[in-house]
């Protein structure tokens, strides 16, 4: 027989040695650790969404932190800075509300935008889209409150966002 060739019991081993390595079974994420987390909300304010942007800038960060707490390393000059950037909030339109009433969501809202992973000089070091859709009531509970619902309406996709964020960039 060639000495070429492999016996069953060698090829097993060196699969399994493949197998157990490190590193070789899936590629960690980018980033797994963030010093620093900003929000992007220039593209709303290019869209003259100033007011859902204002809403976003002001629950979104405490969201980001509270969701990425174990993966936060503030005095890590190696970790990288994660970026989320909102390019676009849509709520939906009112639906015609079935008969009797009925409890539960009358629409849906989106937000879109992306997680970017910034090395130590502010180079991109990888982009996540994200849209999250979520069913929302379009009504007010009274006729005076419709800012007040669009705020929370907006305020949910921000806390949506922040939440599928970790998943999307795989950690």
């Amino acid at each position: 027989m060639d000495k070429a060739l492999l016996t069953r019991r060698a090829a097993l081993s060196a699969l399994t040695a493949i197998a157990v390595a490190p590193g070789v079974a899936l590629a960690a994420p980018v980033a797994t650790r963030f010093r620093e987390i900003r929000v992007d909300v220039s593209p709303l304010i290019a869209k003259d969404n100033d007011v859902e942007a204002k809403w976003v800038a002001a629950v979104l960060p405490g969201y980001l932190k509270q969701t990425f707490a174990k993966y936060l390393a503030p005095g890590d000059r190696g970790a990288a800075v994660l970026v989320a950037r909102i390019d676009d909030i849509a709520l939906g339109p009112p639906e015609a509300r079935w008969a009797g009433g009925g409890i539960g969501p009358d629409t849906f809202d989106g937000i879109e935008g992306a997680g970017v992973a910034l090395d130590g000089r502010g180079h991109v070091l990888e982009t996540f889209p994200l849209y999250c859709s979520v069913g929302a009531s379009s009504y007010p509970d009274l006729p005076n409150q419709q800012e007040e619902n669009y705020r929370r309406r907006v305020q949910t996709l921000a806390l949506s966002f922040a939440q599928w964020l970790p998943g999307k960039i795989g950690l």
